[in-house]
């Protein structure tokens, strides 16, 4: 029988909106407190405090890590209406609506000019919820002469690697309606099933008392789209020819059904809260874990998302918890993780942020600059995690496979395997694990071990990673290690490694898009007789940004000849202003610029802000070269996104040697070290200069690795593992 899967990260993918409702907020921790901490709180930054509706104020805690001894930062994520418009997507070859229309849009308009917009410009975001996305349709472009660089209207911007929300908004509906309809078929259960077995489940109730589902579902009946048949078949060949790949099979569907199932009691439905709300897609957290396991809804009987909103719920009472509890339950698959505003600073802004992360980068942070050290901040992680392990005891069932993901709960499994000692439990960690070296110099090193060490399975991106943790813990736990895992007193666990990839059938439709091949016209047009290198990454330390562009300009310094008609656009994502500041790019941008620019051409084009994704995959697809210096990170999808974007001009890719994705290549990128900066800038030449036969020897090693470490197959070989794993040690 396939298996329930409870998927646990940091963040739901789903967040409620109390400011979008027709009532009128009440007062005493209503919904006009709420939206006032969700507005007033930009910390000390120095940025505006307005909220614009796309701003991650997450991302802006403070200017310096000493700033945890300001007011609490707001929690409030940037987020878009996932109610705005219903639109199916379109092949790039017709101009012409679903409905037979003409394309209105004026993003259809080849050569058109995109215009910038302020970021305070905005409109208010309670109205810009339902008018927003379709008010960006039509005014992101005008036909008068805008500037070199491309810019964008941030009306439109929906995350770095989430599609625009129509997209978004369509393939929800069919993934949440093909998962509600085979669960029901199979059980005959309603979607109440689903809901808080262990609190709400009381007893047997009468029939007059449960509530049933409504005919057809939330959505009706669910829509039907087609996948790339020529793609389908490209994986499929690809699979065949590396002996399978990656692609372990999945659990096997079975005919089995529960015993009973679950109900929800009346008085339980019946909770209401007076205030309003509106449910809203977070487009910040684990993006590619959120596309990966929506890519294998087959997998799965059905699957639910657990996390923490990004909003702050200290003022919520019980009734207004259970409210929103039970709507995302029942309608959008997700349940809440309820954590206090001081629980969230300490685990994220301090235990995450300012200890994991860079240490786990090889960036070793030190008292008093970083105060992750600090005794109040794990215990405040601690706190969080039993938070999270309270809440998954409350929905488990047996049978259920509990997945949880990186660095922020490493502390989760254990607590877990304490409640619920004969779960199935795994841990993936999304970002590289260091050497023992760095990883003894934590003074919770013990504790991070054991905590990840209580699931059955633990994954890892790379070889590499896999071989540091297991040296790691016969160092530290003084445990037994094997090249399959570690054996622990309660049993063997299994230390595998994972490649996650992408949906490439998801990334080639939105790439067919009319709108997008336009753009690409546009692009080359505007780039025609230069080269186009792009680059978009995170302006944090870690992801290499002035390493890159010190490259770049060590290249036009080494070849003259390129220096008038090559272009680096770069998308520098922001993060918290702390990271921004170390970084330091501004000034090397603006030196590059003035020694090598003039009126009719400049060198660099820098982004402070992401792009629209449209506009994200046309820039990849007419690009000569992206080059990819990060110092340290795990898998990097834009990576495989910029592969897929190159089947029709199939350019090299400059990758760093540090990245998880370089070694799975097998040397179709062109690696470099990203600490040597001409290195880079010979990289750099050498794609530029590189023959039309080497590229597509390149691409091709590229493409059938991207195809064959999918996300489909990421997602299987990781599930099974569980339960395999699970099986073995039940019988030992």
């Amino acid at each position: 029988m396939e298996p329930r899967v409870l998927v646990v990260s940091l963040f739901a993918p789903y967040s409620v909106n109390f400011d979008a409702g027709p009532k009128t907020p009440s007062s005493g921790g209503g919904a006009s407190s709420v939206h006032e901490r969700q507005l007033g709180r930009s910390g000390s930054t120095g940025r505006s405090a307005v909220w614009n509706g796309r701003r991650s104020s997450m991302h802006r805690t403070h200017t310096t890590p000493l700033g945890r001894h300001a007011e609490p930062h707001s929690r409030r994520r940037s987020t878009f209406s996932i109610n705005a418009v219903k639109l199916a997507p379109i092949s790039r070859n017709s101009s012409k609506t679903s409905d037979g229309g003409n394309a209105t849009s004026p993003c259809d308009k080849p050569g058109a000019y995109l215009t910038p917009c302020n970021e305070g410009d905005g409109a208010d975001p309670a109205e810009a919820s339902n008018e927003g996305v379709a008010a960006a349709d039509t005014s992101r472009i005008s036909d008068k002469p805008g500037p070199s660089q491309l810019a964008y209207s941030i009306e439109e911007a929906a995350g770095a690697h989430m599609p625009s929300p129509n997209t978004l908004d369509f393939t929800r509906k069919l993934n949440i309606d093909q998962m509600r309809e085979k669960q029901e078929r199979k059980t005959g259960a309603g979607k109440h099933g689903r809901l808080l077995h262990n609190k709400l489940t009381k007893a047997e109730p009468d029939a007059a008392e449960v509530r049933q589902t409504p005919p057809g579902g939330w959505y009706g009946s669910a829509l039907a789209t087609g996948a790339g048949s020529t793609l389908a078949s490209n994986i499929a060949a690809a699979i065949n020819d590396n002996g399978g790949g990656n692609m372990t099979p999945g659990p096997q569907i079975g005919t089995q059904l529960p015993k009973e199932p679950q109900t929800m009691l009346t008085d339980a439905t019946a909770v209401e809260t007076d205030d309003p709300f509106t449910v809203e897609h977070l487009n910040v957290g684990n993006i590619g874990l959120f596309n990966a396991v929506n890519a294998s809804l087959d997998l799965f009987a059905e699957r639910v998302w657990i996390g923490e909103l990004g909003i702050t719920t200290d003022g919520w009472s019980e009734e207004r918890k259970t409210a929103v509890s039970n709507r995302l339950l029942d309608e959008f698959e997700t349940l809440p993780v309820f954590v206090s505003d001081t629980e969230f600073e300490g685990h994220y802004s301090r235990f995450s942020k300012q200890l994991i992360w860079p240490a786990f980068h090889y960036i070793m942070p030190e008292m008093p600059q970083w105060h992750g050290w600090e005794k109040s901040a794990y215990e405040a992680a601690l706190a969080t995690c039993e938070r999270f392990a309270d809440r998954i005891v409350d929905i488990y069932r047996d049978g259920d496979i509990i997945w949880v993901n990186d660095y922020h709960l490493m502390l989760l499994p254990k607590l877990i395997r304490e409640r619920l000692p004969g779960a199935k439990i795994g841990f993936f960690l999304h970002i590289p694990f260091p050497s023992s070296e760095i990883f003894r110099c934590l003074h919770v090193r013990k504790e991070l071990l054991e905590g990840i060490l209580g699931a059955d399975v633990v994954g890892l991106q790379t070889f590499s990673y896999k071989r540091h943790l297991i040296q790691t813990a016969k160092r530290v736990l003084g445990v037994t290690g094997s090249p399959s895992g570690l054996t622990l007193d309660r049993g063997h666990v299994v230390v595998g490694q994972y490649a996650m990839g992408l949906d490439p059938v998801g990334v080639e439709g939105k790439w067919s898009n009319a709108a997008v091949g336009e753009l690409i016209e546009f692009l080359n047009e505007k780039y025609a007789g230069k080269y186009l290198l792009v680059g978009r990454d995170k302006l944090d330390h870690v992801k290499g940004v002035r390493q890159k562009l010190l490259g770049y300009e060590c290249f036009l310094e080494a070849n003259p000849e390129f220096a008038g008609k090559t272009v680096l656009t770069q998308i520098a994502l922001t993060t918290a202003e702390h990271n921004e500041l170390q970084v330091q790019v501004m000034d090397v941008v603006n030196r590059i610029n003035s020694k090598f620019g003039n009126i009719e051409h400049q060198p660099v084009v820098f982004f402070h802000k992401d792009i629209p994704y449209s506009q994200y995959l046309a820039l990849l697809s007419a690009a000569d070269a992206m080059v990819i210096t990060s110092l340290r990170d795990g898998m990097n999808l834009t990576s495989h996104e910029y592969v897929i974007c190159q089947r029709e001009k199939k350019s090299p890719l400059v990758l760093s040697e540090f990245v998880g994705t370089y070694g799975s290549f097998n040397g179709g990128a062109l690696g470099v070290n990203p600490m040597d900066t001409r290195a880079i800038a010979q990289a750099i030449k050498d794609a530029l200069v590189m023959s039309d036969e080497e590229k597509l020897a390149r691409w091709n090693l590229l493409h059938r690795q991207v195809l064959t470490n999918s996300a489909s197959s990421f997602v299987s070989s990781f599930i099974s593992d569980i339960e395999s794993a699970h099986a073995e040690a039940e019988r030992h």
